[in-house]
């Protein structure tokens, strides 16, 4: 019986060998290259084969440093370790730096793979594909103070993943903008989740949506104001992708991934998500 996941992440840096998460849970340096060039072959497999030979490379291909390993034993949750991982993913990601990508996930830790029988290893890739809206934080490496934070927000957000679907949609909607290639797919994307957690009715969607986020995030006064008007203008260009238009500007869409990076955070530093009453009581007073 395999004793957990192992999942190897590109884009992160260590500043120390490992790091523990609580409850077996461990991030550690490693290094693999998972490679995917393309090869063509030239006639039909057999029943249950492979296409005989002979094999030619083709251009292109891509190809993905492994340099953090993730590693969620069986015990640490009562759910899936698959689930528990990519929650433990998106923490990283939004708290440590955006790069942090699920390349592959692995039965054996990948420091040990070469020494595991080709009958016994499997490796699959998962985030295997080029991010095209790129997000990444200058000199950002995973730090005592970054494991920290993982640590003490990733049972809450297993727990909110678990029992929210709106919640869990946002979780979707953040972790799939940076690798949609059409970023109006990406806004409809980001702002249905925003809409799930901030609107259960489909009337006065604009100024409604706007207003609860905004006084969801600010207190009472000229910032609440600022920001409710910043993202009625964010909603207009989700509108326009609605009814039709193709293209968004990518500060627009940085934007608004902001907006519901900060919402999502502080769901979790509050422990819930909050009902339409307390809403409206910060709204309203």
């Amino acid at each position: 019986m395999v004793a957990g996941l192992y999942l190897g992440l590109s884009g992160l840096v260590l500043e120390k060998d490992t790091f523990g998460l609580g409850k077996g849970i461990t991030l550690k340096r490693t290094f693999a290259h998972l490679m995917a060039p393309y090869i063509v072959a030239f006639a039909p497999a057999g029943p249950g084969g492979v296409h005989p030979a002979p094999w030619k490379p083709a251009r292109g291909g891509s190809g993905y440093d492994i340099v953090a390993e993730l590693f969620v034993p069986n015990s640490s949750t009562e759910g899936d370790a698959w689930e528990l991982q990519r929650t433990l993913t998106f923490l990283l990601r939004v708290g440590v730096n955006p790069a942090a990508t699920a390349t592959a996930m692995a039965s054996h830790s990948f420091s040990e793979m070469q020494g595991v029988s080709d009958n016994e290893a499997r490796i699959m890739p998962v985030e295997a594909k080029p991010r095209v809206f790129r997000l990444s934080v200058h000199n950002s490496s995973m730090n005592e103070a970054g494991a920290k934070w993982v640590a003490d927000r990733w049972e809450t957000t297993h727990k909110l993943i678990s029992e929210h679907k709106e919640f869990d949609l946002g979780v979707a909607a953040i972790e799939a903008a940076q690798f949609e290639r059409n970023g109006a797919l990406s806004m409809m994307s980001l702002w249905a989740a925003l809409e799930a957690m901030f609107s259960r009715e489909r009337s006065e969607l604009r100024f409604r949506v706007s207003s609860y986020i905004a006084a969801y995030i600010e207190p009472f006064g000229p910032a609440r104001r600022d920001l409710q008007k910043k993202l009625g203008k964010l909603y207009d260009k989700r509108s326009a992708t609605t009814h039709g238009a193709v293209d968004v500007d990518n500060d627009a869409l940085f934007e608004t991934v902001n907006v519901l990076r900060k919402v999502l955070i502080m769901m979790i530093d509050a422990g819930k998500v909050p009902t339409r009453e307390e809403l409206e009581q910060r709204l309203f007073g």
